[in-house]
């Protein structure tokens, strides 16, 4: 598995689905209307995410109750958002129309933030990363970051999406190993055709594998030293259900391909027929054999953790008066969980995925972030701090395979995960066990 870190936008997207477009100046029902997490590398993260790759998002996220239903949403699909900008202001949203006759979507955007810059990017380590992918954005500052990352890795690949022209783009060609382009970019550049398109931008960026989705047309590869682009044609997908993050996907397919030591062109077909799946489902659910999506209750996987690890989780349904945050804790095969609530005034200890552990007299404990208490990993006491010899409130787990669940809802959704039956099934107070 790669640790990937995503650097561009998250959106929230308000999905009304139409049987046909509308006219101006008319009223219509929507047949349905759903809210997702949105943005070209949130999506591409999803994706990947759902493959069982560590995915993170640097990028900025708002304070309102929007901004903070994007973190949601990034927490429950595994994205971690330690490196995210957090600012006030409104969160961005996208007002997509689709229409179920034929799939495509009309979408309206509306964005008040800044960009993530330089500043931001500092705070993060490019070399600690396996892949790191840009969205093309605010171009001088994502020359800046680029460059800063081409100083820092080795091997590392970097890759970058250009969906649309920007001012001062052209800078950027310089930098990435893979540039992914979006149709709408090169046909606002001219060019009609996919081949001729690669062509001229073979002279942009000489060192990097380029890659063209081109819808209906297939899919395009053009490598260093290649005399010719690359086709891979599309195969037929018998309804278009909903093309929303088809892009995203390709981009997110071809990465985890890339990962998984396949060739440029392996790397595009795969990328390719993934995409396709994506166009015949609505949204993106499923696409992966590791969608956190597709297993609700889950909270989290053993290999979510390093060997000494405490990970933030929302369990799902709390907004409905579930389960309040938690922190999950690993100690090797060992895992416990508390309640991300201070004994202390009731405030979480962090609101971060990655934000708990600190070395206080030699020994890893957890740390209250707001007031400096620090708790014990096994049993929670607090050592030091305005709370000092409470404790915090354990919550019960149980771990199936690799899978971390409530013990509750463990017991609801495999009840043999309850029965007595042995091998990797634990069932302890406040803890697991292999």
């Amino acid at each position: 598995m790669a640790n990937v870190l995503g650097v561009g936008i998250a959106t929230l997207d308000i999905i009304n689905e139409l049987d046909h477009y509308p006219a101006e100046d008319s009223e219509q029902r929507a047949l349905s209307q759903r809210v997702e997490l949105g943005g070209n590398v949130a999506n591409s993260l999803r994706v990947l995410r759902q493959f069982g790759h560590p995915v993170e998002f640097a990028g900025v996220l708002a304070e309102d109750a929007d901004g903070r239903r994007i973190g949601d949403l990034m927490d429950r699909y595994g994205i971690d958002t330690r490196h995210a900008r957090r600012v006030e202001g409104h969160a961005p949203t996208s007002y997509i129309t689709v229409n179920r006759a034929t799939g495509s979507r009309t979408i309206v955007h509306w964005r008040d933030l800044p960009e993530f810059d330089l500043g931001a990017f500092m705070a993060i380590d490019p070399s600690e990363y396996d892949w790191l992918h840009f969205e093309a954005r605010a171009c001088d500052e994502t020359a800046a970051m680029l460059a800063l990352s081409r100083s820092r890795v080795t091997d590392q690949p970097i890759s970058l999406e250009v969906e649309k022209d920007r001012p001062e783009l052209d800078q950027l060609w310089s930098f990435p190993d893979i540039i992914f382009f979006s149709a709408a970019f090169a046909r606002g550049r001219g060019f009609d055709e996919p081949a001729t398109f690669l062509r001229e931008a073979r002279g942009w960026a000489p060192q990097a594998i380029l890659v063209l989705g081109w819808g209906s047309g297939g899919a395009w590869l053009s490598r260093p030293g290649d005399t010719e682009p690359v086709q891979v044609p599309a195969q037929p997908v018998d309804t278009v259900v909903d093309s929303i993050a088809a892009g995203d996907t390709l981009i997110a397919g071809f990465i985890h391909a890339r990962v998984r030591g396949m060739g440029a062109q392996e790397s595009l077909e795969f990328a390719a027929r993934l995409a396709e799946r994506k166009l015949a489902q609505t949204g993106l659910a499923g696409l992966g054999p590791k969608d956190p999506a597709a297993d609700p209750d889950l909270l989290c996987r053993l290999d979510d953790l390093e060997p000494l690890d405490a990970l933030g989780v929302w369990p799902r349904g709390r907004e409905q008066g579930g389960p309040a945050p938690l922190i999950v804790v690993r100690e090797g095969e060992r895992v416990c969980a508390w309640r991300n609530v201070c004994p202390h005034n009731g405030s979480p200890l962090s609101r971060q995925r990655h934000d708990f552990l600190e070395t206080r007299d030699g020994e890893r404990q957890l740390r209250c972030n707001v007031h400096q208490a620090y708790f014990r990993l096994d049993d929670g006491l607090c050592t030091a701090g305005p709370c000092e010899g409470q404790r915090l409130e354990p919550v019960d787990l149980k771990r199936i395979g690799d899978r971390i669940y409530l013990a509750d809802r463990a017991d609801r959704r495999d009840p043999a995960a309850s029965s007595g039956t042995p091998a990797d099934r634990g069932h302890l107070r406040g803890r697991t066990q292999p």
